[in-house]
Parts: C-alpha cells; sequence; structure tokens
C-alpha cells in the first residue's frame, strides 16, 4: 500500500467514524485534525466521491533555467574532475584567471550538482574510474593520511616582508609499494605564502637541516631577502643538528608550544592544500615507483602553486605569491 492510499483510507475512516458518533468535533479529536479540515474532506466526498479525498498530486514547480553556454558547462566540469579536490568558489577563480569567464560559486555548484559530481568524493570517483579506463592501474592508496585539524582559534602570526618569518613542518604522505615510507618537509613564508615543499630522504634532523641550509636559504638569497627567523613544532627533526644549522646561518629559531599546532597555522594550512590539491589526485592518476618521480610532481604543482594559482588571502589579496616573493629581485 501506497502513502497515497494510507492518506486516502485515513480520510475515509474520519468520515465514517464521524457519521458512527454522530458528533463531528469528537472524531476530528481523535483524528488530530481541525473541523475545517474535515468539512473540506467531506464537501470533496459529496461532490466528486471517493475519488474527490484522494490526495492530490502536485507538480513540481519548474527549476531556475540553466544560465551557462553548453560550452562554458563543459569546460566547468573538466576543470572540476581533473582538480576534483576545488570546491565551486575556487573552480570560479579559475575560470576567470584562465579564461576570463566570470561565473558565480553558486552557478558552479548548480552545474556540479546536475552533473552529479556535487561532492569532492563524487568528483575523485569519476577522476578514480577514468584513470583505470585510461591507464588500467592505479596506485594502492595510501591507509593513513596525517590531516592535521585546525583546534580552537587560529593565533595571528604577523610578518612584514619575505623572510621575516618563515614557517615549517614535516608531513607524513604514506607507505608507498615499491618506494617506502615518503615523508615531506614544507617551508611557508607568512608575509606573502610562498611555499616550498621537498621529499626527505629520512625523518631526521639532518634531512631538515640538510633542506634548511641547500633549499630555503639558497632561495630567499636569489630572491633578494634576508632569511631571519624560522617558527617549528617541537618534533625531533627540528631539534639536534636543526637547531645547530640555525644558529650557524644566524637564524632565530622559536618553537610552537606543545599541542598548539594552530600557532604554525600558515604551513599547516599550506600542507592542507597539497594534500587535498595535489597528492590526493596524483595517486589516483599515477603509479609512483621512486622518489624522484613524486618530487617532480611534488615540484610541477609548487610551481602552478606559487606562480599561477589565484590566492584571495589577507596578505596576497589576488596576486600571487611569487610577484610578492620575488619583488625584490626584479627591483
Amino acid at each position: 500500500m501506497t502513502l497515497d492510499e494510507k492518506v486516502h483510507g485515513l480520510r475515509l475512516h474520519v468520515i465514517q467514524r464521524a457519521a458512527q458518533l454522530g458528533n463531528v468535533s469528537r472524531a476530528c479529536r481523535e483524528a488530530g485534525i481541525s473541523r475545517a479540515l474535515f468539512y473540506r474532506w467531506r464537501q470533496r466526498l459529496e461532490r466528486y466521491g471517493q475519488d474527490g479525498v484522494h490526495p492530490r498530486r502536485h507538480r513540481a514547480r519548474p527549476g531556475r533555467p540553466v544560465q551557462l553556454a553548453p560550452e562554458t558547462e563543459r569546460l566547468l566540469l573538466s576543470v572540476a574532475v581533473s582538480a576534483a579536490t576545488w570546491g565551486a568558489s575556487r573552480i570560479a577563480a579559475y575560470l576567470r584567471h584562465r579564461w576570463q569567464l566570470r561565473v558565480a560559486p553558486s552557478t558552479v555548484q548548480r552545474a556540479l550538482r546536475r552533473a552529479g559530481l556535487a561532492t569532492r568524493r563524487q568528483r575523485l570517483t569519476v577522476l578514480e574510474h577514468r584513470a583505470l579506463q585510461t591507464a588500467g592501474l592505479l596506485t594502492e592508496r595510501t591507509r593513513r593520511t596525517l590531516w592535521q585539524a585546525q583546534h580552537g582559534q587560529p593565533r595571528h602570526v604577523a610578518a612584514r616582508e619575505p623572510g621575516e618569518l618563515v614557517c615549517l613542518d614535516t608531513f607524513y604522505i604514506g607507505q608507498l609499494k615499491g618506494v617506502g615510507k615518503v615523508w615531506q618537509i614544507t617551508a611557508c613564508d607568512a608575509a606573502c605564502s610562498y611555499g616550498v615543499a621537498w621529499l626527505l630522504p629520512a625523518h631526521t634532523a639532518e634531512a631538515a637541516a640538510h633542506f634548511l641550509r641547500r633549499v630555503v636559504r639558497p632561495l630567499y638569497r636569489r630572491a633578494g631577502w634576508r632569511l631571519r627567523r624560522v617558527l617549528t613544532d617541537g618534533g625531533p627533526e627540528f631539534k639536534g643538528a636543526f637547531d645547530e644549522a640555525c644558529h650557524a646561518l644566524g637564524l632565530r629559531h622559536t618553537r610552537t608550544k606543545p599541542r598548539h599546532a594552530w600557532t604554525n597555522g600558515f604551513v599547516e594550512r599550506l600542507q592542507g592544500t597539497i594534500l587535498q590539491e595535489h597528492w590526493r589526485v596524483a595517486f589516483r592518476r599515477r603509479y609512483f615507483t621512486s622518489r624522484t618521480a613524486l618530487q617532480r610532481s611534488l615540484e610541477a604543482f609548487m610551481q602552478s602553486y606559487n606562480h599561477e594559482r589565484p590566492h584571495q588571502g589577507y596578505r596576497v589579496r589576488g596576486r600571487t605569491p611569487a610577484a610578492l616573493f620575488w619583488g625584490a629581485a626584479r627591483a
């Protein structure tokens, strides 16, 4: 029995019950309806018969007409699938930056909903199926991924120019078949959001110190900025040899309080972006068999992040991090 049939039977039962009792008010109290509704049902029964008290079938209201051109919608959906972890606002900003197409984020979200791609999980599933059809091989997904949750309100950390404060943190990517455990170290400038990411050969203080001496310090020299202070958590990779490297380079090394990861929120957020927009997409597209291939993939993403990707934060305000970071060198 359908819901409509149950409602139809209930209405007939109330009318019959009122006739048996000879008291409309009592029948209405038993059924939990108003007398006005009862008389409306009885009037329809007398006028049209038993079919008159059958629930009316309401037509769905027509929705808002599609406002996107077909070619624009196809382009939008292709971007959504290729960058499966992007949200509607990021896709709209990318279309405006790359193709000068002004599409509101709400319009983007409606187009994704029509195509069955409204959620990140749906888009990742489509991307995975496409990779399976084209390449025929998928990497084994990492069982454990590190996603640092934000606890409470973030502490404000300010820097006026690049090099004044650089935030560092390590990130466990996972244990990949044929490669082993893979760790990533990331540096994010607190003044301009410029990021540098590198795969560590080992999760040790010596490896972190090598990254600081051979990658971060020369980068700031080429850009024309003086590196002055680094901010890390209290992990073992930022002690011992790392402290010695900071002292030798004349850098001030400060640490966050225990269990206060949000103090280092700039680099934590950047690592979340790398995880969402790069690794979770890259692992569904390719099967990595070496650290060299992983490093090349990471460097390609960081190039796009620093030089091409639109940034809307209060520090960058629509410009790219590279435009601010390399400003001193151009001047």
